[in-house]
């Protein structure tokens, strides 16, 4: 009887190791599955650069900085011209006259300071705004390329040290993203 019981006890650790031994093995297998996953790489710069959707905003925004710097260098003309004309009256005119007409122009020299500094605002809000439109559709080009390719996991091309070129997806990106995206309107809320 003791035999007896002596073999079932070992019989019991025997099956209870090989249990043990199956998950392992099953572990050690599904850790492989994953680590042969399909990676793609992509250039962000280079994606960006030759993007016509993101050229385009670029020049539209260039266009429109350079208007309104013209327009604000104008008015700062303006109010320099008005500052001599009233230092040239200030023996001229009374005290109380030369004080208003110095605070009138030291408010419209503040309000131009304002609107300067919002329309800035405005700009590069709306140069977000339209970079995120951009990155959307590349995010949707991505997504098209990888599920295309049965690619698990896309990388920017400049936290990977090693690259290649079978793993490259920048020209296919930028292919894909310009038919998709071609140009895109540069808008500024008022």
């Amino acid at each position: 009887m003791l035999k007896f019981l002596g073999l079932l006890v070992i019989l019991l650790f025997s099956v209870n190791e090989l249990h043990t031994q199956e998950k392992s093995k099953k572990k050690i297998e599904n850790k492989l599955e994953v680590g042969f996953s399909k990676v793609g790489v992509v250039d962000m710069r280079k994606i960006l650069q030759e993007s016509t959707a993101y050229q385009g905003v670029v020049e539209q925004f260039e266009d429109i900085r350079r208007k309104h710097r013209n327009k604000i260098t104008k008015k700062e003309d303006e109010l320099r011209d008005e500052e001599n004309n009233l230092f040239k009256q200030k023996n001229i005119i009374s005290k109380e006259a030369y004080a208003k007409k110095l605070k009138d122009l030291s408010n419209k020299a503040n309000a131009l300071k304002v609107e300067k500094t919002d329309d800035i605002k405005k700009y590069e809000t709306s140069f977000e705004k339209a970079t995120i439109k951009i990155q959307k559709s590349l995010v949707d080009v991505l997504s098209k390329i990888a599920s295309e390719n049965n690619i698990d996991l896309i990388l920017a091309k400049d936290q990977v040290l090693l690259v290649g070129s079978n793993i490259d997806l920048t020209k296919d990106s930028i292919s894909q993203l310009n038919e998709n995206l071609p140009s895109i309107k540069f808008e500024i809320n008022k």
